[in-house]
Formats: structure tokens, C-alpha cells, sequence
């Protein structure tokens, strides 16, 4: 999240951990839903991949 930019950071931030709507997070940031939608698909990618790059270490 640190890489993201600071209008990305803040739409993460009210859509996921806020978990408030995509409407909510537009009217709040300035921009459209669509954009919103954009951002938070990219977010949902990024996580993802990072956690299949990222594998946990095996206990023994």
C-alpha cells in the first residue's frame, strides 16, 4: 500500500477498511464510482499476487 499513491491510499482505505460503499467512497474522494471501481480491482490484483509471491514458511 505504501507504493500506492496518496488518492489510492485513501480510497483503499474508506473502501475496504471502512467498508463503505463505492458511492460513499466517491462522493468522499472527488472522483467517479468507475474510478473507484478501477482502484479497488487493482488493489484486489496486487494483494493477490502478493500473497502467492509471498508463500508462508513450512513448519517443521
Amino acid at each position: 500500500m505504501v507504493q500506492m499513491g496518496r488518492f489510492r491510499q485513501k480510497v483503499i482505505q474508506l473502501a475496504i477498511v471502512e467498508k463503505k460503499s463505492i458511492y460513499e467512497t466517491a462522493i468522499a474522494c472527488g472522483c467517479t464510482a468507475e474510478k473507484v471501481k478501477r482502484v479497488i480491482k487493482k488493489w484486489k490484483a496486487l494483494s493477490r499476487n502478493q500473497v502467492l509471491s509471498n508463500p508462508s514458511p513450512k513448519k517443521e
